[in-house]
């Protein structure tokens, strides 16, 4: 098979960059730490819980864990984009709402066949969007007032990834460049009654541009009945990132139903300062049962469980610490392929997965730490005559309590990837 490597760069690289999202969302969530962060992991992974740490496959790229690049045999292209929607429910107010935009791109090639690998990509990494509305306490000269917030924005990330692999053990490391500017805006509305008075706006932006690293590494252990165990972990120890911050406070008032600015009270801009990524580390393993047809070896099904923790409390913003706290999750899933290899049944080859998830959000709300629940679902449809395989995941789950929280997100998440694979850079040879 023969991939026009170059034309189908060229076409994902202005899809991603041109179609940057289509956002009708307001994630209260999204207004604390830098927004709320996508899934790192490719979609095939994302269906069966987000085991990544202890994943590899030789066509498959796991974008978690650089130390699976070690495993790979194949070049390969991923592209994904990604949807949910959203049910928003407090003690006073409902709401539903949806947003789309692409995800990632990554290539991946094998420097050694099974034992060398290094891949670059864009990613998505974390998301603002809200638009919240609070109603202020009345009193006797102001009268009525509220408040409006919205955010918006996000950060992506650049990275370059290597593994190698050392008979059963695997290392790798990811360097990543972070980029995006997030956008904070209050502004103090008053009621007509209040007199000689004036609506404040405050503006606020983050602009990031920064390198971290990740590192990773797995061991497999291959039984006498050719099934096989692998163990993983990854991860990044706390960063500081370069970031630069402009404030604007200003007074304005209303004319002809617009907002017009008075004065400026404050205006600095350019702002040098740091933003703290706390350390964050996943652990799991993968057991699969294995079988081979045509010289290849291939998982007929797959389970696992993995643990993730983050520590989110020294979260820190130009000094300031956000509303954030220890993130936790642990995941199961497992993955089945009936027939690999087998045309008689289309279906056999198709690969089914499913998996579940929870543990608390990295955000915290007065307080109060914020729960997460889900279930995963999806489908690897292999492409007839050809590597291509298209994954499609789901994730549909709840996220906070109107108890505890007095908030609770129900969500479904969706993404479908396409995922491109061959012998790339290799010359071939005619008798």
């Amino acid at each position: 098979m023969r991939i026009n490597f170059k034309g189908y760069t060229l076409f994902f690289s202005i899809f991603f960059l041109s179609s940057i999202a289509f956002a009708q969302e307001n994630n209260v969530l999204t207004r604390f730490g830098i927004g709320e962060f996508k899934s790192s992991s490719s979609a095939n992974l994302r269906s069966w819980g987000g085991l990544g740490a202890s994943y590899n496959n030789n066509r498959n790229y796991n974008n978690d864990n650089p130390a699976a690049l070690g495993y790979l045999k194949y070049s390969t292209l991923q592209f994904a984009t990604f949807g949910d929607v959203l049910s928003v429910k407090t003690n006073s107010a409902t709401g539903k709402f949806g947003y789309a935009a692409p995800e990632y791109l990554t290539i991946a090639v094998p420097l050694i066949k099974n034992k060398a690998g290094l891949a670059f990509g864009l990613q998505s990494m974390s998301r603002v969007n809200y638009d919240i509305r609070q109603e202020n306490d009345s009193t006797e000269f102001i009268g009525n007032s509220f408040n409006a917030y919205t955010g918006s924005g996000g950060s992506y990330k650049v990275f370059l990834a290597s593994g190698f692999r050392f008979k059963n053990l695997s290392i790798g490391l990811k360097a990543n460049y972070l980029f995006g500017t997030l956008k904070y805006v209050n502004i103090l509305f008053l009621s007509d009654s209040a007199i000689n008075a004036y609506y404040s706006r405050s503006q606020e932006s983050k602009s990031l541009g920064a390198i971290y690293f990740e590192g990773g590494i797995q061991f497999q252990h291959e039984f006498k009945n050719k099934n096989k165990l692998s163990l993983g972990a990854n991860g990044n120890f706390q960063s500081n990132l370069s970031a630069h911050h402009d404030l604007l406070y200003e007074r304005l008032y209303y004319s002809n139903s617009v907002l017009v600015p008075n004065d400026t009270v404050f205006n600095e801009s350019n702002i040098k300062g740091k933003i703290i990524l706390p350390m964050q580390v996943g652990a799991g393993f993968v057991f699969s049962k294995m079988k081979e047809s045509q010289n290849e070896k291939w998982a007929v099904w797959s389970l696992g469980a993995q643990i993730n923790y983050g520590d989110w409390s020294n979260y820190k913003s130009f000094g300031e610490q956000g509303s954030t706290s220890n993130k936790m999750k642990i995941a199961i899933g497992g993955e089945l392929t009936p027939g690999k290899g087998f045309y008689d049944s289309y279906f056999k080859n198709v690969s089914y997965r499913v998996g579940g998830y929870t543990g608390v959000n990295y955000i915290s709300l007065n307080g109060s730490t914020v729960s997460e629940n889900g279930i995963t679902l999806g489908f690897g449809f292999p492409v007839r005559r050809s590597a291509t395989e298209l994954n499609l995941s789901f994730d549909a789950g709840t996220t906070g309590s109107i108890k505890q929280n007095n908030l609770q997100q129900l969500y479904v998440k969706g993404t479908f990837a396409i995922t491109l694979c061959d012998f790339w850079f290799v010359k071939r040879k005619f008798e």
